[in-house]
């Protein structure tokens, strides 16, 4: 049986963020919808990965196939809407977004615990978003683990249009586990580590889960991360609501003894990652079209 395949890399990559960077500061957000319309459909016709967007919708959601084909251009459309948003507030372009907040009260009590922190999202939605926009916290530094094949590149061009320098990006390679000494650093800095749980690299561990009624793999790195540092741990996701308004979920903080065996360690990832893909089953239901791995995610 085949499973999906994720190289480890963002399709797109600088030269693609660039673009979006240029198209919003040349003719602004609205605008950049408008454009957008046509590079969806584009993306619509001849992207290779609409035919596992297809199979999303019409196996994993059971859509009609006149459904799942129109869901798949709407899939392409709000995802480069996101991108557009995501490049707008991190270059300081005004906009007028709205973030309503479910469970707000959930970060803020691991903020106030004083200490590390790891949030687990996912591809879906636009966490980055939330991210910039909540601003609790002047002190609250965000930390992202960026494969090498890009870290260097994206850590150059994110300094060049980041308003505000909250987000440090981690460059982490195949065989090298010098990370996890600026991970140490960051958590003992009562920095947080945000991770996406729904892709994993071969080669890389991973768990085999049921996940929407069928067998898929996740990657065991960050429960992995979360027991052997022994920090709490957020499942967080925001999702577009419309053009104007952002849903935030940010679910009850799970605190962890740092893991000291094997066996403390395997328990750890198995309650982690329960819970985590019970709750990403819930959002990806609720937002179907916000699901943005857009390859073979499941065994055939």
């Amino acid at each position: 049986m085949q499973q999906q395949k994720w190289q480890g890399k963002s399709s797109g990559g600088v030269l693609g963020y660039k673009i979006f960077v240029f198209i919003l500061n040349t003719f602004g957000l609205p605008f950049a919808y408008f454009i957008l319309r046509f590079i969806s459909f584009f993306y619509f016709l001849f992207s290779k990965s609409k035919k596992d967007v297809y199979r999303y919708f019409r196996n994993i959601h059971h859509y009609s196939r006149f459904k799942s084909i129109v869901s798949i251009y709407k899939c392409y459309y709000i995802f480069g809407q996101t991108l557009l948003d995501k490049f707008a507030v991190l270059s300081g372009l005004k906009t007028d977004f709205i973030v309503h907040r479910d469970g707000q009260e959930n970060l803020v009590n691991i903020h106030n615990q004083k200490q590390g922190c790891l949030l687990i999202s996912a591809h879906m939605g636009n966490w980055e978003i939330a991210g910039q926009l909540l601003n609790l916290y002047d002190n609250l530094k965000f930390n992202m683990l960026v494969y090498d094949n890009e870290a260097e590149q994206m850590k150059k061009y994110m300094d060049s249009i980041l308003v505000e320098k909250r987000i440090n990006l981690i460059g982490i390679r195949d065989n090298d586990i010098s990370y996890l000494v600026e991970l140490h650093r960051a958590f003992g800095k009562q920095e947080w580590l945000v991770m996406h749980g729904d892709r994993f690299r071969d080669g890389a561990p991973f768990i085999e889960k049921m996940f929407l009624g069928k067998k898929a793999k996740f990657p065991a790195g960050p429960f992995i991360l979360a027991a052997k540092f022994g920090v709490p741990v957020l499942f967080s996701f925001c999702f577009k609501e419309n053009n104007k308004v952002y849903q935030l979920y940010a679910k009850p903080g799970i605190q962890l003894k740092k893991s000291r065996s094997e066996e403390e360690t395997q328990a750890a990832i198995t309650l982690l990652s329960d819970a985590y893909i019970k709750t990403l089953e819930e959002m990806v239901k609720k937002y179907p079209l916000q699901w943005f791995n857009f390859y073979d995610f499941w065994e055939k």
